[in-house]
């Protein structure tokens, strides 16, 4: 791997502390359900963001990739709270154990993940092209066939297959990208929580 993939995973790391801030402000005082959500999803997250991180520096991006998928649902499923009708309702029945895709936004939708995506994507855009590219990683498809063979230098049509336990066939720009989704993806995580931290901040006031 290259400096750049180095640096790229450093200043990803260094979300944990926005995290840990962010976290602070909203448990400083009154508590409401959708703080207990909200942990969830910023604890989840750095969860995922040093497996993801630790991952790309073993050279398994097959099973990094994994989770730049389960990072954006991290996302896709704490925005809902945005959509529906009362949000502490909704953390209250996601905290009961009810699934969330049998949930429905104050416009009767059933919050389905491609409902979140499409509804997300009308503010960011770079959400399905995420959605498209980790869920092809997802389930078994051309990416991993990709991933594990290549065509031999100097070669039309000889193949080079690889069955091994690090990523021989993957890109510097494969992984950069894989950062770089997973960093904006915290982003706009910290944004929902630092508008949620106004709200409580300012009750009666619109943001």
């Amino acid at each position: 791997m290259t400096e750049l993939v180095e640096t790229e995973l450093n200043k990803l790391e260094k979300q944990e502390k926005v995290i840990l801030e962010l976290g602070k402000k909203m448990l400083n005082g009154e508590q409401f359900p959708l703080d207990l959500l909200a942990s969830a999803v910023l604890d989840r997250s750095l969860s995922l963001i040093f497996g993801f991180t630790s991952l790309v520096r073993d050279k398994n991006f097959l099973a990094a990739v994994h989770l730049v998928r389960c990072h954006l649902d991290n996302l896709l499923r704490f925005s809902a709270a945005w959509i529906v009708e009362n949000p502490h309702d909704f953390a209250n029945e996601v905290i009961s154990g009810t699934r969330i895709e049998k949930l429905k936004d104050k416009d009767g939708k059933y919050l389905k993940d491609w409902y979140l995506r499409n509804k997300l994507s009308e503010e960011y855009t770079w959400v399905k092209n995420i959605y498209t590219e980790t869920s092809g990683f997802i389930h078994l498809s051309n990416k991993h066939i990709f991933s594990s063979s290549r065509l031999k230098k100097g070669s039309k049509n000889l193949l080079e297959i690889s069955i091994s336990k690090t990523d021989n066939n993957v890109s510097d720009n494969s992984r950069l990208e894989a950062i770089l989704g997973m960093d904006e993806i915290t982003k706009t995580i910290c944004r929902y929580v630092e508008g949620w931290i106004w709200t409580k901040n300012n009750p009666g006031k619109v943001p």
